[in-house]
């Protein structure tokens, strides 16, 4: 308990002495990641979703010189667990077990803290430490909205940086008889949850898929969309947004969701979920697409089977059809332009795998930066029951 303390007080003593911000990147159970530990960058923060009962096994190998300590931060940044001392070029280990599905930190740095005086490189390997629960082919499958049951089609989960005035908007729009709800979950010090039908602003929105001609929300078609605004998303830690169709109505869909930003350097990790009805028989198709305004060279990165894709339609990601051509044209909040390009990144999640997949979204080179929406377009077949 004493070393936990100090390791804390070390922690939080780091910025004010040594190090104004931390390195923050995502990382993903199977990632091996490398990184350097030096006088005027002591400690590196990688970040991780797990979830409930998670086992993290983390390596940290060391070399030239460094004295390894790789500890675990709680979401609400507490030291939960800390690896023994490494001597110089040892490899230290840890193993700590998720109490909560959320976004964990893994602290990678050197014995001492801000006292210490080794420097060096490191290697740190992250896996899951047991096997991912099989989830219940029934689970989510329908859950009540007002009055009437709705089908998930699919869900997406992400947690937002500490930034301020953070604002998300999400849209679907459903075709061939798919009639969108929108359910909101997130965690901060308790869980909220609800579910949105509203289309209000909607009316006159127009939506281009690849290969497609435009198609056009009137006010007698907003049953066709359901969108949903989320403010404050810096405090809500854990956002989790179902995508389900009222009623079970079958059909394709749309969902645009906006407000996401990369920095220089930086990695965003979201984990895509297809509804156990949807996963049987169709796939999902995940873009990122740059705005308007970006610098952003979009990057995929699948890591259970290490694919990635820069670029939809080109570079081994011919399978996706590219986001060239399409777009949208929204009107909530005075308007709003998004069209996609040849760079624009793309993947395609086959059928057959009801399971969460992690997605990692970056740039190609890692210097690009700007804001991206997602835009994942699906179906939901007909329910033989």
């Amino acid at each position: 308990m004493r070393q936990l303390l100090l390791l804390l007080i070390v922690l939080l003593a780091v910025p004010a002495l040594a190090q104004d911000v931390p390195t923050v990147t995502s990382i993903s159970y199977g990632s091996t990641v490398e990184d350097t530990i030096t006088e005027a960058a002591i400690f590196d923060w990688w970040q991780v979703q797990a979830a409930e009962g998670d086992q993290l096994a983390i390596e940290m190998a060391a070399s030239g010189g460094l004295e390894p300590l790789v500890a675990v931060l709680s979401p609400g940044g507490d030291v939960v667990a800390r690896s023994n001392d490494g001597s110089a070029g040892a490899t230290v280990s840890l193993n700590y077990t998720a109490q909560a599905s959320a976004l964990y930190t893994i602290v990678a740095t050197r014995v001492g803290g801000a006292d210490g005086t080794s420097t060096g490189t490191y290697t740190l390997r992250l896996r899951r430490g047991n096997p991912a629960p099989r989830p219940d082919t029934y689970q989510d499958v329908t859950f009540r909205c007002h009055d009437f049951e709705a089908t998930t089609a699919a869900t997406i989960s992400f947690a937002e940086d500490a930034k301020t005035d953070l604002r998300h908007r999400v849209t679907v729009y459903g075709m061939d008889g798919f009639k969108p709800v929108i359910r909101l979950t997130f965690s901060a010090s308790d869980t909220f949850s609800d579910c949105n039908v509203d289309a209000e602003h909607t009316t006159d929105d127009t939506f281009t898929l690849p290969g497609e001609p435009p198609r056009t929300i009137t006010a007698d078609t907003r049953d066709n969309a359901s969108q949903l605004i989320i403010s404050g998303a810096e405090n809500m830690r854990l956002i989790t947004l179902t995508i389900a169709s009222r009623d079970g109505q079958p059909g394709r869909y749309v969902a645009v969701i906006e407000g996401f930003t990369l920095e220089r350097g930086d990695r965003d990790a979201v984990e895509v979920r297809v509804g156990p009805l949807a996963a049987e028989t169709t796939a999902l198709t995940v873009y990122m697409v740059g705005t308007a305004s970006s610098r952003l060279d979009p990057l995929i990165y699948l890591p259970a089977s290490d694919q990635s894709c820069d670029d939809a339609g080109r570079r081994g990601c011919e399978d996706v059809p590219s986001f060239t051509g399409a777009g949208f044209t929204l009107h909530e909040s005075g308007g709003t332009t998004i069209t996609g390009d040849r760079n624009d990144a793309g993947i395609m999640l086959a059928p057959g795998n009801p399971d969460p997949i992690t997605l990692e979204l970056g740039s190609r080179n890692g210097e690009t930066y700007g804001d991206y929406a997602l835009v994942l377009i699906g179906e939901l077949p007909l329910s033989e029951g």
